[in-house]
């Protein structure tokens, strides 16, 4: 325990960061360290490092625990866990924990609901709490993300079984009471220990928690109750969005367990080879031939938004700057939006085959002074000599 990092710290926030902070912070670190797309050795544990902290710090009576006792306070596997000396080795200890035939089943779930007011959400519940959003990830190119765009995609889905009607069962007929809960999906155990007998819930093992089980399955989903089907999303992408942000779309997720889950759009940017974003401001670097920026003259700007001519002013230097007002990211502020700049780098590219006569006449230049030079060669030789 004494290695783990602070749970805060894992997901990037303060501690009084809010649950949709919590949520956010998630999915940015969930999708650096993702398996797939990390490649890094340590990418697998640092993402199960995410997982648990988020799994701790979403669920409020978890991270009231967590604030209190820190990671003992939530850590089955240190705190109450397998080390040596934790809670669930000493009640197991006490009353027998993992016997069969009627001795005591230890379980985290009623256990501990019963000392700290949490985790008493039946697994009943639970089950009809997942697998309603759906997360996808789609990938843009940079002058996409500048100027927004459509995206059109199909997509996976569950939806209830037209057959069961989400009840995993051929027919209504084919559905009974648990016998051994009585439905209720709970089922009481009883231990003498030496403090006297301890009685506890536990979820029932022969319905696990449903309070019914299904003589015959549902010959379309196979007891699942949902199918699979797919279906065609067409999301509008605002300008200016950030590598990674997240779209909600409202009721477009799985449809099951009574209810309609939402689909979440992870929007990625392509990295580019000619832009580079900064800010609202986008760099751009731009090959000219160093003739037209020495005279000056008319060059072609790549942009976002397509080519842009500009004028260059006679002695234009290498490196140079060139400043494009409305040619950046689209940024909203209040009612109104304006785009940021484009940034120009000028960079002096080959000089182009030149003629004999084309030759002489830059000959005819190469007398003029350049004091910069002079500068240098005077204070080469004084470090010479």
């Amino acid at each position: 325990m004494a290695n783990k990092r602070d749970y805060y710290e894992v997901l990037g926030i303060s501690k009084n960061a809010s649950q949709d902070d919590i949520k956010r912070a998630f999915r940015k670190k969930a999708m650096e360290y993702h398996p797939d797309r990390n490649k890094a050795a340590d990418a697998e544990a640092k993402f199960k490092e995410v997982n648990e902290a988020y799994e701790v710090l979403s669920d409020q009576q978890k991270r009231q625990q967590y604030d209190q006792f820190g990671h003992a306070g939530v850590n089955e596997q240190q705190g109450f866990g397998q080390q040596g000396g934790g809670f669930e080795d000493i009640f197991k200890s006490f009353f027998g924990g993992g016997q069969q035939g009627g001795g005591f089943s230890f379980n985290e779930d009623d256990l501990f609901g019963s000392f700290f007011g949490g985790r008493q959400q039946s697994r009943r519940s639970r089950k009809n709490s997942i697998n309603r959003d759906i997360e996808i990830q789609i990938t843009i190119s940079f002058a996409e993300m500048a100027r927004g765009t459509n995206k059109k995609f199909a997509y996976a889905y569950k939806k209830e079984c037209p057959h069961c009607h989400g009840s995993g069962a051929e027919t209504p007929k084919d559905i009974k009471t648990c016998p051994e809960c009585n439905g209720s999906g709970i089922v009481l155990v009883r231990q003498q220990t030496p403090f006297g007998t301890i009685q506890s819930q536990t979820t029932c093992p022969r319905c696990k928690g449903t309070g019914k089980i299904i003589t015959k399955k549902c010959h379309q989903c196979n007891g699942a109750g949902y199918i699979e089907d797919k279906r065609e999303c067409d999301l509008p992408i605002p300008p200016g969005i950030e590598n990674g942000s997240v779209i909600q779309v409202t009721g477009m997720g799985n449809q099951i367990n009574n209810g309609t889950g939402n689909l979440l759009v992870h929007v990625m940017i392509a990295k580019s080879n000619i832009f580079d974003r900064r800010g609202n401001k986008i760099y751009v670097k731009v090959i000219v031939n160093p003739l037209t920026a020495i005279v000056g003259g008319t060059i072609d700007v790549p942009t976002p938004y397509g080519i842009k001519q500009v004028e260059l002013k006679p002695q234009t230097k290498n490196e140079e700057l060139i400043t494009i007002p409305n040619m950046g990211i689209n940024s909203k502020k209040n009612m109104f939006s304006s785009k940021d700049d484009l940034i120009a780098i000028i960079i002096y590219g080959k000089p182009p085959h030149y003629n004999k006569d084309d030759l002489e006449k830059l000959r005819s230049l190469q007398n003029i002074k350049d004091g910069e030079i002079d500068s240098y060669l005077k204070r080469a030789k004084s470090e010479i000599e």
